[in-house]
């Protein structure tokens, strides 16, 4: 099994979660916020489906990458449609990297002040998702929602 393979396996099994978690919460919860200033649902998803994309590109370039313009959020059909392009888009830059790519520094010195291993990154990458999607399971509380999904996909 590839290093990509390996990585694409673990942040899957969180990745595929967030379909669920939208679903859980109406329509009407799209805006949401928990505080003044906070994110909404909305705009915490494409947090989470933009950065993940922008970390993946940033590992298989070697460099600052490509941060997607924002998606139409205004609704649960948009959202939904960002959360899989996204995915995919992510999946396919992971997948075309190499072994040899995963120890390359990737000069992050803009955003972190160091060069850092791609697998570094991409580990930065899925510790990032995992933080934003726990936020999104008590936003979705707030709203009501329930069940939820369980937080990761096995198998």
């Amino acid at each position: 099994m590839t290093k990509a393979e390996t990585y694409l396996g673990h942040w899957h099994a969180h990745r595929d979660v967030l379909t669920d978690l939208v679903k859980s919460v109406g329509e009407e919860h799209l805006s949401f916020q928990p505080w003044a200033g906070a994110m909404s649902f909305a705009d915490l998803v494409w947090h989470i489906v933009s950065t993940g994309y922008f970390f993946a590109d940033s590992a298989a370039l070697g460099h600052l990458g490509t941060r997607p313009e924002k998606a139409d959020l205004s609704s649960m059909s948009a959202l939904e449609s960002s959360i899989s392009e996204w995915t995919q888009k992510t999946h396919d830059r992971i997948s075309s990297m190499t072994d040899d790519q995963f120890a390359n520094l990737v000069d992050m010195t803009q955003l972190f002040g160091a060069k850092l291993p791609a697998t570094a990154l991409l580990q930065t990458n899925l510790d990032h998702e995992i933080h934003h999607k726990g936020q999104l399971f008590v936003y979705a509380r707030l709203c009501g929602a329930e069940p939820l999904p369980f937080f990761v996909k096995r198998g």
